[in-house]
């Protein structure tokens, strides 16, 4: 994968400025930020393009006025390399003022229909996903161990308390609400080690529950056990390579176990260690995750840890923000 790559990680430290963003909104978001990401994207690999869709995603090099340097759509990493390079070469031509130009944006005016949800005061988890070793004789190819993927998980202040049984006492559990369990399993226990896939519907998850218990006090700490199963499977027609016809009779799945080791601290009112971990087997592709030729049955690991101050930390959810904190009015707040 082009971004584990060292030469490729060493160079866009040393010689750009690095940026992620979510192009999703970006291409049709109104306000500065859209209009600046839309301007370098309409001189770059997709520029125009509505078929077979209309995505601006990719990796793109540019000045800070909005000249595009060079710009490639790969998960190549030498691919990758080839598009800094040019990006550089371009850039060793412009003068000094052509290299100091900016743009004035002024004070920024977020697009009303894209609120910020990043939920101050409460809990962000930064999700880490790779494929796990295979047994001997597996019929796919072993995992990449170059492919890992990231995202992040997001609870707001008022559900952290949700995590915690009513007495704080050893011995005593909860089974976590419907709303938190849905949460990760339908938009955090996918399989996106190699490339996005879409979360699971509410009917996708056949069975999910999760379960803290305190196990130990120590002073305005409480020390929690998270332990959990879920099943999610999901049966039909798709594609399973990018822009190619549908084919019948797919499914694809994820099987695993959650064990979390959590401490709150009550004094403060938030969590000081959250470390989940989801082991368990996935199956089946989508279009855009990368497995049409790791189809079969295989393990897969997934770790949620606390996210840092960084302002990459700050990087929303890959799912739908709307659906990601609602749950329909007639489920009850109960384990699945």
């Amino acid at each position: 994968m082009a971004f584990a790559d060292p030469e490729v990680i060493r160079l866009a430290s040393e010689s750009f400025v690095p940026l992620a963003e979510d192009c999703s909104p970006l291409q049709t978001q109104q306000d500065a930020k859209g209009a600046f990401f839309r301007l370098v994207a309409e001189q770059g690999h997709y520029a125009g393009r509505t078929v077979p869709s209309a995505t601006r995603q990719g990796q793109y090099a540019f000045t800070a006025d909005g000249t595009l340097l060079a710009s490639v759509n790969t998960r190549d990493a030498d691919t990758m390399l080839g598009m800094m390079r040019q990006a550089l070469a371009r850039w060793g031509t412009f003068t000094a003022g052509e290299r100091g130009r900016g743009v004035d944006a002024g004070a920024y005016e977020r697009d009303p229909r894209h609120p910020d949800f990043y939920p101050a005061g409460g809990l962000v988890l930064k999700q880490t996903m790779r494929d796990l070793p295979r047994p001997e004789g597996h019929p796919s190819p072993q995992q990449r161990p170059e492919a890992i993927n990231f995202d992040y998980a997001w609870f707001t202040a008022d559900e952290v308390r949700d995590f915690l049984p009513e007495a704080a006492r050893v011995g005593v559990s909860r089974a976590l609400p419907r709303r938190i369990v849905r949460r990760f399993a339908r938009f955090h226990l996918l399989d996106s080690v190699r490339g996005e896939t879409p979360p699971w519907r509410d009917e996708n998850v056949q069975a999910a529950t999760m379960t803290t218990e305190v196990v130990a006090l120590d002073g305005d700490r409480v020390h929690l056990r998270l332990d959990g199963s879920v099943l999610n499977s999901q049966g039909g027609s798709w594609a399973i390579k990018p822009f190619q016809e549908q084919l019948a009779g797919m499914t694809r799945g994820y099987h695993c176990r959650l064990r979390g080791e959590l401490t709150f601290d009550a004094r403060r009112g938030a969590f000081e260690r959250f470390d989940l971990v989801a082991v368990g087997d996935r199956w089946g592709g989508t279009e855009h995750n990368s497995r049409q030729d790791d189809l079969p049955a295989a393990p897969m690991g997934l770790v949620f840890q606390i996210a840092g101050g960084a302002p990459a930390d700050r990087t929303p959810p890959h799912a739908n923000l709307w659906d990601y904190f609602d749950i329909p009015a007639d489920q009850s707040p109960s384990n699945r």
